[in-house]
């Protein structure tokens, strides 16, 4: 059995077991009547507001290829980031390769600068993110039931990221193999280039726009989960709070190293849930309608993208 495949039973793994401790308990008919709930017209909102936060991302990288002196067309590099998301439900992080690979191909831009700038922008999220984590971790929750339970699951939380860590380390080294080591010679062959683009962020004149950007990606995107909630679980009153809490578990459980967050997201955002005094049945009809809200959201602009400019996305396998 090759490397690839032991992971991929590895990963898929921790998948089934992830979901069995999820459902364990619920029952069928009990879960199918919190579909009779949904409120589609809260449902149509949350999809403009991924689609905002999406078009804002798209503007806030365009901002930092500013500095390096090249024009790109919004919708080249909007086309480039909507392909990205759906990839990595075919292999786990696989997004930043396809991203880069399809504006190389779109514009010309170097390989090396495009993963930079990429590299550079997952930064500043990963900072919103985990700023908001401890944040939260070191703050009282408005529905807690005992501190000691709730330090205890952000323990765990931290704990499984440093192991998420090195399991995507590791993973990366075998999946990718051969392609993986190839890009990352290039890259160092070219590292004055990813330099350029990972730094980016420094040479940027109008910083305050790119502040703004981050702001405006990250409002629409705890908006989301807002109107998430209100469509489905929840008609009464929801604070500012918990939907910002939600999307920053569910951004956790997206890093995961498994298709689409498979398993990980379901088991952060349902514990969520539960800690805020919602019953289990509607935490883990949450978890999976927001997580299967978000993966069609994916696919369907992923797909369109693909339709229109399959030319171009069926050679992507040679980025550099």
């Amino acid at each position: 059995m090759t490397k690839k495949r032991i992971w991929t039973y590895v990963f898929l793994s921790i998948s089934v077991l992830l979901l069995y401790y999820v459902l364990r308990d619920v029952k069928y008919k009990d879960f199918m009547k919190q579909t009779a709930k949904v409120d589609l017209k809260m449902v149509g909102f949350a999809g403009i507001c991924m689609s905002l936060s999406a078009w804002f991302r798209n503007l806030r990288w365009l901002v930092l290829f500013s500095p390096l002196g090249y024009k790109i067309k919004k919708g080249q590099a909007f086309s480039a980031l909507l392909l990205s998301y759906p990839a990595n439900l075919i292999i786990p992080q696989s997004s930043f390769f396809v991203r880069a690979s399809y504006l190389r191909k779109m514009s010309g831009i170097p390989f090396s600068e495009c993963l930079g700038t990429i590299i550079a922008e997952k930064l500043m999220d990963g900072l919103v993110v985990f700023g908001l984590f401890f944040i939260f971790m070191f703050s009282d929750f408005s529905f807690q039931t005992s501190i000691f339970q709730n330090y205890r699951l952000y323990f765990d939380i931290i704990l499984c990221v440093v192991v998420i860590f090195f399991v995507i380390r590791f993973f990366f080294k075998t999946y990718f193999d051969d392609r993986c080591d190839k890009v990352i010679s290039q890259i160092k062959c070219q590292l004055s280039h990813f330099k350029i683009g990972l730094l980016t962020t420094k040479n940027v004149e109008n910083k305050w726009l790119l502040f703004l950007y981050t702001v405006t990606i990250w409002l629409p995107y705890f908006a989301l989960f807002y109107f998430l909630l209100k469509g489905s679980v929840s008609r009464d009153f929801i604070g500012f709070k918990l939907p910002v809490e939600l999307a920053v578990m569910a951004n956790i459980g997206w890093i995961f190293p498994t298709q689409g967050g498979l398993g990980s997201y379901h088991f952060f955002i349902a514990h969520i849930m539960q800690l805020h005094g919602f019953e289990k049945i509607q935490s883990v009809f949450f978890a999976f309608f927001s997580h299967t809200f978000i993966i069609l959201n994916d696919l369907i602009l992923g797909l369109y993208v693909l339709l229109n400019n399959r030319r171009i996305v069926f050679t992507l396998n040679n980025p550099l």
